[in-house]
């Protein structure tokens, strides 16, 4: 018998993710070996500037699992649940400040690519380098170094609180991330979610983009 089951999370925040992981994972190869193609790093980064700034759009007016004042927790609300382990249906308090960590991380690490540029600026430089001293790009380009490591190293820290999760406490959060679905279950924040319109996904994507792009290329004259 098929068990029931319940909306965890809707499809434009699903879609949103794992568009989020091949970003993240396609700049570290476009990193590693498009040097002769500059224009795919770059419009790596746009991809993730774009996605980043469309999740901060559909943390108000999206799912009310992707909402984020469903799973942004205070502290005391965090070192509650860390003490009593209740289930959530959406992210849980600890879960949703690791959330909001790398999506911040991923915003800062695109970012800085803007002003990023190789040591000669002859292979690659970020569309707004030009309009920063030689000093600022350096030193962008040392952080956006650094903020791909610490990204590695929360990703690895997320992938394996999930594997936990799984293993140990039985909830499903990988397989609810891809079906959208829970079981269903006395969770502490809702009982089933309300997803999200495909129409006003799409909307603030358009937004999201016109956002990124359009100052990028009023102030940097380009955007290849």
């Amino acid at each position: 018998m098929k068990e029931a089951s319940v909306v965890a999370w809707d499809g434009p925040t699903r879609v949103f993710k794992w568009a989020l992981v091949l970003v993240v994972v396609d700049g570290w190869i476009s990193n590693r070996y498009g040097g002769g193609f500059p224009a795919w790093h770059k419009l790596n980064g746009y991809a993730a500037l774009v996605l980043i700034v469309f999740r901060i759009l559909w943390g108000f007016v999206g799912g009310s699992t992707a909402r984020f004042g469903s799973f942004v927790a205070m502290p005391g609300k965090v070192m509650a649940y860390i003490a009593d382990k209740k289930k959530f249906l959406g992210h849980n308090p600890l879960g949703g400040w690791m959330v909001v960590a790398l999506l911040a991380l991923v915003l800062a690490m695109a970012t800085s690519g803007l002003f990023s540029g190789d040591e000669d600026r002859l292979i690659i430089d970020g569309p707004l380098a030009k309009t920063v001293s030689d000093a600022a790009v350096e030193s962008a380009t040392l952080w956006h170094r650094r903020i791909f490591t610490a990204i590695e190293i929360f990703v690895v820290v997320h992938v394996a609180a999930n594997v936990i999760y799984a293993l140990f406490s039985r909830e499903p959060l990988i397989q609810a991330m891809i079906t959208g679905r829970k079981p269903v279950d006395s969770y502490a924040d809702m009982q089933a979610a309300e997803p999200g319109p495909w129409g006003r996904a799409f909307a603030c994507l358009v937004v999201a983009a016109f956002i990124v792009l359009a100052p990028i290329y009023i102030v940097g004259g380009r955007l290849l």
